[in-house]
């Protein structure tokens, strides 16, 4: 069986397996990114970045991921086990593969069967993770290295904790998620980008893999309905599985008991956060949290999910802002600072965006 084909009938497996509507879903909250640099406005009001922790000339948009405190990517030992073996996420509380060595499985679906019949630290339930859970590795805050240097370790040249994961390699890697019946949807990890791939695993540039166990978002029971800051019943939705809790519609539509009001609006990067800085108590997500409410399937791609309350209205499909700052650069004496941000794309990608695009924006509080 093709991997694609392997992939596709795994997920319909998994769609079959209910889970009682009274069950409470497993915790697993979303990791940081480790962004450390922010978007500032000059006098003259021009974005600027500058480092989130400074007290520097610019004043700092609020709100924004790196101000959040949310602090580093966290792991630990898993007890008894070395890094190479198995490491926990500390914040979703995955436990991923730690890989022994640079190699990659000429199979993955016969990979992940032969990592569970050799219990690998003690457990036979490891399996592909999604692209939220894969994606929630990612170091956004370390520098992305233009071209691999053969005299430099390789972790040290992914964008992941090279302390913890030493035997990474800046390239691509798989997930469970199919953008199409053919393709999966994968993760760079020279770049933090993530688009579909060839699921040919002998192809090149070459294709790797990292198995990941523990909670995953469940099939039923995921989303409760809260009264939204207005006292408005279910204005607001609660995410059972990552703790967050989204505003029922996208900005600036509000909730009448009913339906969405009005219609969404696109806005460009600082007219996003500075909307989110508007509302008492909401924020703009993280690339990580926006991703998080996202469903990949074979040719379908929701956002938010399809299982989430309905809106009362079909809404528009747009890509959608982060607080996170992607690229950026200083100004200089023969061009101005240049700013762009992490975005979810309306088809399931995830990459840098100019601040200038004009996307949807929904809020986000814990």
């Amino acid at each position: 069986m093709s991997l694609s084909r392997a992939l596709a009938a795994a997920a319909i497996l998994a769609a079959w397996i209910a889970v009682p509507a009274a069950a409470q879903p497993v915790l697993s909250k979303v990791p940081p990114t480790g962004v450390r640099t922010c978007l500032g406005l000059t006098k003259e009001g021009w974005p600027t970045p500058q480092a989130c922790a400074d007290a520097g000339p610019l004043a700092l948009v609020p709100k924004q991921d790196g101000r959040q405190g949310a602090g580093p990517l966290a792991y630990e030992s898993v007890p008894g086990q070395p890094r190479s073996a198995c490491v926990r996420d500390r914040v979703s509380g995955l436990v991923w593969e730690g890989k022994r060595d640079n190699g990659r499985p000429a199979d993955a679906m016969a990979y992940v069967a032969q990592v569970n019949a050799s219990r690998l630290c003690g457990y036979a339930d490891w399996r592909l993770p999604t692209v939220a859970e894969l994606h929630g590795l990612v170091d956004l805050g370390k520098e992305r290295v233009p071209e691999v240097r053969p005299d430099r370790p390789l972790a040290e040249q992914s964008v992941i904790d090279a302390r913890w994961f030493p035997n990474t390699v800046p390239a691509i890697y798989l997930t469970s998620d199919m953008r199409d019946p053919v393709s999966p949807w994968c993760v760079n990890f020279a770049n933090g980008f993530v688009y579909d791939c060839d699921p040919d695993m002998s192809r090149e540039p070459p294709l790797f893999v990292r198995l990941v166990r523990g909670p995953e978002a469940p099939k039923a029971g995921r989303w409760r309905e809260l009264p939204d800051e207005r006292g408005v019943p279910g204005g607001a939705v609660e995410d059972r599985h990552t703790g967050l809790v989204w505003r029922r519609c996208e900005e600036p539509q509000t909730w009448n008991g009913k339906r969405c009001t009005w219609s969404a609006k696109r806005y460009d990067y600082v007219q996003a956060l500075q909307r989110a800085g508007e509302q008492a108590g909401w924020r703009l997500p993280t690339i990580k949290e926006i991703d998080s409410l996202a469903q990949r399937e074979a040719d379908r791609f929701e956002l938010p999910p399809s299982d989430f309350p309905a809106q009362g209205k079909e809404a528009l499909r747009a890509g959608q802002w982060s607080s996170t700052v992607c690229n950026s650069s200083p100004e200089t004496s023969t061009a101005r600072a240049s700013i762009s941000a992490w975005v979810l794309s309306r088809e399931g990608a995830i990459y840098c965006e100019a601040r200038i695009m004009h996307l949807g924006v929904r809020l986000v509080r814990e």
